[in-house]
């Protein structure tokens, strides 16, 4: 479980911005908060991001995806000699060419453990791990380029890290690379960031669609999705599923993610001699029912079908689901729908976690039966005179316990929205 998430320089967020799940002392009656005794917190399913258009909502989302892209690919997709693919703020020359910070504190089989690292464009300056057991530090490993001896190990990170350390670049992870050579220690913590972290855009359909279809290769999953699905009132009856051959009919949308999941050099060999699954939904008509291929469904239909697939998934396996834009071509009940899997200890046993941003305001208020988000469950992005996203909590405001919080919001008391003075738009 994500815990803490903090970054500085990247894109939009120039200083350091925190992204807290530990939750508040407020009540909680849901029971959707994961009561942690041995740690004497508690910590948040949920969390949602509301700002403006353009004031780096998807940038905070984008950051957590940035740090999973680096533990997967700095040693394996990174060019040997640079330069790092970094996204520093650009509004300032000093950011332009500073240093970037990510850092993660999270639970792993029941320890907190917190990684992160700095770099900038030409090599990775800082990078730590530490374990809290009983919660007392163990300092695992840390790096600093500026020291004569750059890394320096802790007695309870045991493996070959001396003949790790000789193969990590200037430019790559040390995580990666210990994770690449089988150290038993760092793969949990590197298998947690590059498995457990999912992240999908909902207006991105190609690299929606594709992975749904395989993941319905799993009945079970298949048969849940079906009950989402119904409970949609889309009129689908069934989700079927046939085996096609990888020709140049199916492929660029299914190669290019066989490509991204296989590190395949070459796209266009990516998935050679294999078969793919086609979706199709059967809907109920007064013939008797007939079967329609996923591109002649509504857009509406197609993303609740894979948004509905990377749930289940995450929930059954307790990983953290990011979702750039949750309300896009879904009516607000489909979102709330989403929140409500996440916030039931039923349905979500696992402990897995949704972090989201969107405009829906309707989750903040009563028009749907709510409030379904606790205060602490809500953020705000604010940019400031000079570009920069500010990142904070809707319970820094301590609302009271009966404020409408949609049109709190919407009324501009909590900040993060659109100031549009009409006068100054003029048409010639």
């Amino acid at each position: 479980m994500l815990l803490r998430f903090r970054v500085s320089n990247y894109r939009s967020l120039r200083d350091e911005q925190e992204l807290s799940l530990v939750a508040s002392s407020l009540d909680d009656p849901q029971g959707a908060v994961v009561r942690l005794d041995d740690l004497g917190i508690g910590v948040l399913p949920v969390a949602a991001i509301y700002g403006a258009n353009a004031a780096g909502k998807s940038n905070v989302l984008g950051a957590l995806q940035f740090m999973r892209n680096a533990v997967l690919g700095s040693h394996r997709r990174w060019k040997p000699e640079g330069p790092i693919p970094l996204d520093p703020f650009l509004l300032d020359p000093k950011y332009r060419d500073g240093t970037s910070l990510f850092e993660v504190d999270f639970l792993l089989q029941g320890v907190r453990h917190r990684y992160g690292f700095e770099l900038n464009r030409d090599k990775i300056l800082k990078e730590w791990l530490s374990a809290y057991p009983r919660q007392r530090e163990q300092v695992w490993f840390t790096r600093d380029a500026e020291r004569a001896e750059p890394f320096k190990f802790g007695k309870h990170f045991k493996g070959g890290n001396r003949a790790i350390e000789a193969l990590t670049r200037p430019n790559s992870l040390f995580l990666a690379v210990a994770a690449e050579n089988n150290h038993h220690a760092a793969l949990p913590i590197y298998t947690w960031l590059s498995e457990g972290l999912v992240s999908i855009n909902s207006r991105d359909q190609r690299w929606l669609e594709v992975p749904a279809a395989f993941m319905f290769r799993d009945d079970s999953l298949r048969l849940n999705a079906l009950q989402l699905l119904k409970a949609a009132d889309l009129g689908i009856t069934d989700i079927q599923l046939r085996e096609a051959p990888i020709d140049d009919r199916v492929t660029q949308p299914i190669k290019s993610v066989l490509a991204f999941a296989e590190f395949d050099s070459n796209p266009n060999e990516a998935g050679k001699g294999r078969t793919a699954p086609l979706l199709e939904l059967r809907h109920r008509d007064k013939f008797g029912g007939t079967s329609l291929p996923l591109e002649q469904e509504s857009n509406g239909t197609r993303v609740w079908l894979s948004i509905v697939a990377q749930v289940l998934r995450i929930l059954k396996a307790g990983s953290i689901l990011c979702v750039d834009e949750l309300d896009t071509s879904l009516h607000p009940y489909l979102a709330l729908e989403v929140i409500r899997m996440f916030q039931d200890p039923i349905r979500n046993p696992m402990h897995a976690q949704l972090l989201f941003n969107t405009h829906d305001t309707t989750l903040l208020g009563n028009l749907l039966g709510g409030p379904h988000l606790r205060r602490d469950q809500v953020w705000f992005v604010e940019k400031d005179g000079e570009g920069a996203t500010h990142l904070y909590p809707l319970s820094d405001f301590k609302p009271r316990k009966d404020e409408n919080l949609e049109r709190g919001y919407l009324q501009g008391r909590y900040g993060a929205i659109p100031f549009i003075a009409p006068e100054t738009v003029e048409f010639g």
